[in-house]
């Protein structure tokens, strides 16, 4: 065992010149500022990490007992730097890990880890317990910054203290940590002290330096962000604003690292403010404890990857040492790539074309040489890998695929292919293939291949909009807006691809590497549970190489899985985050694919190369229309655009799932937790605590107003953990579930009170409770603080229930006479229970007002700090009367009609630029690049849009057009052709019936003499044709006549007055309110020219109020000249009379000149 100790050390000291230059910039801190500590990023955090981590495992491989922190380190480096991101505080939290981790190397001087110190201790004895503490402070720590890597820099600037502290914590404990283990191996190697205690005095002054820069470090965009909430009050006023909320959205950056959207967050739309709140007033502890369960995953699969690139390492070192003093050839694994690149006489790199037509021309040869029994390259050091079997492989290796296995070698497309390309080329090739049989994959397999795939996903985007017409109507809106999300760039990819006549017999050669693929990423999935949140876990599934070698084959299992979900959604109210998070990963494959195209083209242009022409060719153009995509969503085509409707049956389908195996998210929220037996009371703090013990009634209040918010019901309980803790669990009116865990401690005055915490399980910072009991314990009241948002308030909890709690006074009005108090209370309880019984009329009216009252107060977002005293005063009595169940009850009404309510996503009205809800009116007239839309307000119906507000307009819209009205979402891009073309036949349909009828019911000319009995005969007839043809409302029943609306939907002819349209919920028939409805206006000549005419003259006037201003402006601009020209003669003058005035100065000098020279003549 010693001398293997000693192996070890000698192999440390080699790695150990490297290292000990690895000392952190932050030290020279100490003697300078922390402006040197900004200058650390991520670069620095590179410099000597590999052999760092070398000597820390060799150091662990004498020192077993840290072998898990060493290895936690490992991982948690390797997932921050695959982050893309240059955060300088998640880098300088690294920098102290990393400088916490370099202290463990000292151990290199404990050679014999057996050996006792001064005190019979062993450095393991030493140093056991505060190894595992470094390992699970490093996976907290990871975790921390993973979940604060994925917030967005506006939900950053709001929770920015909390994330601060975290972070600051973090910094301190691995400070700590670094002093302790020098601490420690100085006492067991007997090290002076008085040294030791003057480098942990170094590392203390450095520690309150870094301190001070993470503090400071805010980036300018958050620090934007921050003066705009300071400015406009604190977080609390924006929050309550919806307009300051949209504002404060708007001037954040449209595309940060940890938003997964890419050139797609143009096309959100919509924006849900009530979840854009909780996400931003979400506390730090909730989003770590629920990233954990992803982190763990992501952990996991690194610690895999690692392990997997460590035995492929392994095989290199031995390599890489033989070829130490050799040529460029001699780095090449393959033994034909190998002789090729030697016999060529390549250096570094060489262009990709020459490179594959020499590779195929080599190969030829060996194969003639093959067929002939015959040697070639006899003077090459290795032996050829190519025999007779790879002979089929000719047919597609071939110039005409050239593109293609020049893309398979050259993976950054730069045009030259290095010798780690072509390493990494035979690396990822299947052990039991050839090289041929690989070429002849990316020659035409891998075009096969994705053909098969993608027309898969074209088949399972049909099923997804088939079985969409059968979802229940509380999961409507979530799949409405998955397809919005998914539907249009999954499309963009299939479309552009070039397929290829399939062919069994080929695609049998190629199955296994196929198919294992396609496990190993169902594999890497589920490990995930199919839930990708970062770029970096997008990576650890699909593995090195571009995006495109695994894009087809991993859309095709997310949306296998997706349409799974789909399914359950037709009989399963599902979570309303499952399908987000579905939709969430697929935009962080969306970015991938971004982000390749966005390199790409900057490559394509470095060569002076036309990025659409390349497009065109590269990746079988996979990425065409991503690059471009305005002609194929451009209106004129998607009017034409045909796709297939499938109609969905279930009985083709494979059995569904359980949800329970299926879902990430619970279908319905877990049942209240049930009460814990109250144990044997103990000591004197458990008699306290059973005084609390019970139902409790009450209401919470801010500095604003009593009760500010609904009421809680709560059961508090013996906790389970200690029976000197009391706990309590309930949910809020929105469903969200909270939790209380408290105790009794003394007070100043030598009373008790009661300190709890009231923590939410999703996105809400916790609150503090301080009271006490009074009223014989009866009432528990004190005040409450938030410190996540700096709030604070009371709290007034009663044991009533909560009928009762609504008519206890409230403190601000509570009267001084006590039994007064109870009379009033006991007198309204009582009448209110008789109301009840009777069903009285008032107790109706007041529950439908409080209704009403309280969904208006959630649509604007339950706070009552932007309101006036009226409005806060009938909210406030709002809050009064409800109950927790009734609260909950109205909110679940909102959120069944928000849920049913059509919600257009993307779509905007183009004349007030709201979201468009409910009804959507498209023009059939105008659009080019997209449709012009409107929504359901009177003037914006009314409204002209002209080319100033939508620059793809040849002419302006106007009310006169032709138009569509639709009340459930359609899709933008797939299903618009469809209804257009519904849409333009109707119209055709209603325009002949309304003529016909118009034509029936015209008043004839008189009848001409002699032929009166003819004439009468004919009346009579178009008399029984008029009674049979009368066009009637289906609502009201009454003869229509334009301008009307007609049926796009319904078989027979279904007509619809303007004002049934507008005011009735049900039709005779089969007609339905959310049938799309076609409007039959005014003759459509005589409408145009009067509205036509009407914006002639809106422009002329336009045109000439500008025309006035402009000849008012030139007038001015000409006087001010003239002024300047006046100013410049006036110049002149003083100018001429300046010149004059000089010579005469002259003429007087030289006089004076003249005498002074006679003067001197004369002496």
């Amino acid at each position: 065992m010693h001398s293997f100790a000693e192996d070890h050390v000698l192999a440390i000291n080699t790695e150990l010149t490297a290292v000990a230059d690895l000392v952190s910039p932050l030290s020279s801190g100490v003697q300078g500022s922390a402006l040197k500590i900004a200058q650390y990023t991520s670069n620095a955090l590179l410099e000597g990490l590999p052999e760092l981590v070398k000597v820390l495992q060799e150091v662990a491989a004498i020192h077993p007992f840290i072998a898990l922190a060493v290895g936690a380190f490992r991982v948690a480096i390797e997932l921050d730097l695959k982050r893309r991101e240059n955060d300088k505080k998640i880098n300088l939290l690294f920098m102290e890990m990393r400088d916490m981790m370099t202290a463990l190397v000292e151990l290199q001087n404990v050679k014999n880890p057996g050996q006792s110190g001064g005190d019979g201790k062993t450095v393991q004895q030493r140093l056991q317990s505060l190894a595992d503490l470094i390992e699970s402070d490093i996976l907290e720590c990871a975790n921390v910054c993973d979940a604060y890597a994925k917030k967005g820099t506006t939900a950053r600037v709001f929770g920015s203290i909390r994330w601060n502290e975290k972070l600051q914590h973090y910094v301190k404990r691995f400070t700590k940590h670094r002093a302790d283990i020098e601490l420690t191996i100085a006492v067991h190697l007997g090290i002076n002290i008085d040294v030791a205690n003057k480098k942990l005095d170094m590392i203390d002054s450095k520690m309150s330096l870094v301190l001070e820069y993470l503090q400071n470090c805010t980036p300018p965009e958050e620090k934007d962000l921050a003066m705009f909430i300071e400015k406009r009050g604190g977080k609390d006023v924006v929050l309550a604003s919806e307009k300051l909320l949209l504002e404060f959205m708007n001037r954040g950056p449209h595309s940060s690292g940890a938003t997964p959207e890419g050139r797609w967050i143009r096309r959100r739309g919509t924006v849900d403010l009530q979840e854009l709140k909780e996400e931003l007033s979400e506390d730090p502890d909730i989003s770590i404890a629920r990233n954990w369960n992803a982190f763990e995953r992501k952990f996991e699969m690194q610690e895999r990857e690692l392990e997997r690139i460590q035995e492929i390492v392994h095989e290199e070192n031995q390599l890489v040492i033989k070829s130490v003093s050799a040529g460029p050839h001699d780095k090449i694994r393959d033994n034909d790539l190998h002789n090729i690149w030697r016999e060529m006489r390549w250096r570094g790199n060489v262009k990709a074309r020459h490179f594959v037509l020499a590779l195929r021309d080599y190969c030829l040869e060996r194969l003639d040489k093959l067929r002939k029994n015959e040697s070639t390259f006899i003077d090459c050091d290795r032996p050829t890998n190519i025999t007779e079997h790879d002979e089929w492989t000719l047919e597609y290796i071939s110039v005409t695929r050239l593109q293609a296995i020049i893309e398979a070698f050259d993976d950054d497309a730069s045009g030259f292919i290095t010798v780690g390309e072509v390493n990494a080329f035979t690396a990822s090739k299947p052990r039991q293939w050839s090289l041929l049989h690989w070429m002849a994959y990316w020659a035409i397999g891998w075009q096969m291949t994705m053909t098969r795939y993608a027309t898969d996903i074209n088949n399972i985007l049909d099923k997804m909009f088939a079985v969409k017409a059968h979802i229940l109507p509380a999961n409507r809106r979530f799949v409405e807006q998955y397809l919005d999300v998914v539907w249009s760039p999954i499309t963009e990819l299939t479309t552009g691809f070039r397929p290829i006549e399939r062919n069994d017999v080929v695609e049998d050669r190629f199955r296994s590497y196929v198919d294992a693929e396609e496990k190993r990423l169902r594999g890497a999935l589920e490990d995930i549970s199919y839930d990708i949140d970062a770029a970096d876990i997008l990576q650890l599934v699909t593995g090195p190489g571009r995006i495109e070698k695994y894009l087809f084959p991993l859309l095709w299992l997310l949306l296998k899985r997706d349409y799974e979900i789909l399914r359950v959604a037709r009989t399963t109210v599902i979570h309303k985050d499952e399908l987000w998070d579905s939709a969430s990963t697929l935009k962080w494959v969306f970015r991938a694919v971004n982000d390749r195209c966005t390199n790409l083209e900057n490559l394509f242009k470095q060569q002076n190369l036309d990025p659409g022409q390349m497009f065109k060719a590269f990746a079988s153009e996979m990425f065409r229309y991503w690059h471009d995509p305005a002609s194929l969503w451009s209106t004129e085509r998607l009017r034409e655009a045909h796709y297939p409707e499938k109609p969905y049956n279930d009985a083709e389908e494979e059995p569904c799932l359980s949800p329970s195996r299926l879902l990430n998210h619970p279908v319905e929220d877990s049942a209240p937790v049930s009460a814990t037996p109250m144990p044997p009371l103990l000591s004197a703090s458990i008699m306290l605590i059973n005084t609390s013990l019970g139902r409790w009634s009450g209401y919470l209040g801010d500095a604003v107003a009593f009760p500010s918010e609904p009421m809680l019901s709560i059961e508090i309980r013996i906790s389970s953990s200690s029976p000197t803790e009391f706990a309590a669990s309930g949910s809020l009116p929105i469903g969200t579930r909270f939790n209380i865990i408290g105790t009794t401690m003394p007070d100043r005055m030598g009373g008790v009170a009661y300190h709890f915490q009231l923590t939410y399980n999703a996105r809400y910072w916790p609150r503090s409770f301080r009271g006490i009991l009074t009223d014989g314990g009866r009432e528990l009241s004190g005040s409450w603080s938030c410190r996540g948002n700096n709030t604070n308030g009371m709290f007034l909890f009663r044991r009533l229930s909560p009928d009762g709690m609504r008519f206890w006074p409230l403190p601000a009005n509570a009267a001084h006479s006590r039994t007064q108090i109870r009379w009033n209370f006991a007198l309204c309880a009582v009448q209110d229970q008789v109301r009840r019984k009777m069903s009285s009329l008032h107790i109706l009216r007041e529950s439908q007002t409080t209704r009403q009252r309280y969904l208006r107060a959630i649509r604007a977002g339950l706070s009552t700090q932007s309101l006036d005293e009226t409005e806060r005063q009938s909210l406030v009595r709002c809050y009064r009367v409800m109950t927790p169940s009734e609260a909950r009850c109205y909110y679940m009404v909102y959120e069944s009609m928000r849920s049913i309510s059509p919600k257009h996503f993307g779509i905007s009205c183009a004349n007030c630029r709201a979201d468009v809800y409910g009804a959507r009116t498209m023009c059939l007239d105008c659009g080019i690049r997209s449709t012009v839309d409107l929504c359901d307000r009177s003037d914006c119906q009314e409204a002209t849009i002209g080319p100033d507000r939508r620059d793809d307009l040849v002419s302006p819209h106007l009310p006169s057009h032709r138009i569509l009205k639709v009340r459930r979402v359609i899709h933008r891009h797939r299903e618009f052709g469809k209804m257009y073309r519904a849409a333009q036949a109707a119209l055709i349909r209603a325009d002949e019936a309304l003529a016909d009828a118009d034509d029936i019911a015209s008043p004839q000319s008189p009848p001409h003499f002699g032929h009166s009995r003819g004439l009468s005969q004919i009346a009579k007839i178009k008399a029984e044709q008029f009674v049979d043809r009368e066009l009637s409302c289906v609502g009201c029943h009454t003869r229509v006549s334009r301008p009307c609306w007609y049926c796009i939907e319904c078989d027979d002819e279904c007509f619809v007055c303007t004002i049934c349209e507008s005011t009735r919920s049900s039709f005779s028939g089969g007609h339905k309110r959310v049938h799309g409805l076609v409007r039959c206006a005014l003759p459509h000549d005589d409408a145009v020219k009067a509205a036509d005419l009407e914006w002639s003259h809106s422009r002329i006037d336009g045109l000439e109020d500008k025309l006035e201003a402009l000849q008012k402006d030139s007038a001015y601009r000409f006087d001010a000249l003239d002024s300047r020209l006046s100013r410049l003669v006036d110049l002149e003058a003083m100018q001429a009379v300046s010149q004059q005035k000089l010579e005469m100065l002259d003429a007087r000098l030289q006089r004076i000149e003249v005498l002074l020279s006679a003067l001197a003549s004369k002496i």
